[in-house]
């Protein structure tokens, strides 16, 4: 297969994988219990194009919107020494899976490390990792007390953080909702009767009802 068939290719999966990542996660927060902790988490339009690890010319928010309405073109899309071509297709590999990662089994890797930057936090699924960072403002304060997904690596990251938790728990709500309304993923040995105090505040009682 020729490299202008495998980025043709290549925009297919990318624009399969912005619906997905519209239908089940823009718009929504989710919250990730493990170790007795919680994080919360967002994913948004903004960073959807640096997931890819394509190059464009197009704005991180065009890029989106074409890929949405299957409106991306193969030669809107191309590789450099910092982006090349095989880096790009093992991460669109796994770009369409990123919205289950959000809903399955998983593990929660904290300072992870790699040659460009450290994250405060990143989930696993043993096949490729999100690495995750709060948003700061140009004073140096956080924007929020989500952390954003920033970055999509093809690899666990085990090594790279400093360590590794079961995540037991994953909830999610819509932005504009006040509690978590929906249980995304509960480990097998868990319940929802194991969350603190803190998060069950959180948690809308039709959801703790069932």
């Amino acid at each position: 297969m020729s490299k202008e068939l495998d980025r043709a290719s290549l925009v297919k999966e990318i624009c399969k994988a912005a619906r997905l990542y519209k239908e089940h996660l823009v718009g929504n927060r989710f919250l990730y219990a493990f170790d007795g902790r919680y994080i919360e988490v967002l994913y948004k339009v903004a960073n959807f194009k640096h997931l890819t690890g394509v190059e464009t010319n197009l704005s991180a928010k065009k890029f989106y919107e074409y890929a949405v309405k299957n409106q991306l073109q193969a030669s809107q899309i191309h590789f450099s020494a910092q982006h090349p071509y095989m880096l790009c297709t093992r991460k669109i590999k796994h770009i369409c899976q990123v919205a289950t990662l959000a809903s399955s089994e998983c593990f929660m890797l904290e300072e992870i490390k790699t040659n460009t930057q450290t994250y405060k936090f990143g989930t696993t699924d043993l096949n490729f990792s999100l690495c995750m960072n709060k948003e700061f403002d140009r004073y140096g304060y956080a924007k929020d007390d989500c952390y954003i997904v920033q970055s999509l690596r093809d690899e666990d990251c085990f090594s790279k953080s400093k360590s590794a938790y079961v995540v037991t728990h994953i909830l999610s709500r819509k932005n504009d909702a006040k509690a978590y309304t929906e249980l995304r993923y509960m480990n097998q040995s868990s319940t929802l009767e194991d969350l603190s105090a803190q998060i069950l505040a959180m948690v809308d009682l039709n959801l703790l009802s069932l």
